[in-house]
């Protein structure tokens, strides 16, 4: 339904080709749920086919997943999961300041131009609670086989970000405790 949807059918079959099955993806996102199992709300940004959100909903958390792939969004919906078809800095901008308890975006931040990204940055700030939780997990360039050949199976990246970059960009905007997690290694790699 015009330009800015045309290729939501594409992205989506992407995805469904190359990210991993909902189970194995589901089983990946486990791992984020002791940062945020005390900090509801959770806004999913870039939520996808919504393995996360399905992943809290079944813990008990509420959370609500903010798209603007219609293809991936109505899959949400016939899970009966939270979602808003919206930009996500939109959506950020329209809440109010220390309303939210944790913000992920998983595989987002490597799609954005970097102003895009510094704005995403302040705006989770700015609406986070004291204490509250920002995840963002995006490919690890630091991975030989991912910096040079997976990294760019997907068309709409933009570019890498390596961990202590996005660790820099994350204390330039305030943040203050900072962990990396390297995970999913892929020992062939």
């Amino acid at each position: 339904s015009g330009d800015a949807h045309q290729l939501d059918a594409l992205y989506a079959a992407l995805e469904d080709r190359f990210r991993g099955s909902r189970d194995e993806i589901k089983e990946r996102f486990k791992v984020y749920l002791p940062y945020v199992k005390d900090l509801a709300p959770v806004i999913d940004l870039g939520c996808g086919r919504g393995e996360w959100l399905e992943i809290l909903g079944e813990t008990g958390i509420p959370a609500r997943g903010v798209d603007t792939n219609l293809i991936q969004l109505e899959q949400c919906r016939a899970r009966s999961l939270n979602v808003s078809d919206e930009d996500f800095l939109a959506h950020l901008q329209s809440l109010d300041d220390a309303s939210v308890g944790a913000i992920t975006g998983f595989h987002i931040v490597e799609h954005v131009p970097l102003k895009t990204l510094l704005t995403l940055l302040n705006e989770a700030l700015r609406v986070l609670r004291p204490g509250g939780v920002v995840i963002f997990e995006t490919p690890n360039p630091e991975n030989v086989l991912v910096g040079s050949n997976y990294f760019y199976m997907d068309p709409t990246h933009r570019h890498p970000l390596p961990s202590e970059l996005l660790e820099f960009l994350l204390q330039s905007r305030g943040f203050e405790v900072i962990e990396i997690l390297n995970l999913h290694p892929w020992d062939s790699a």
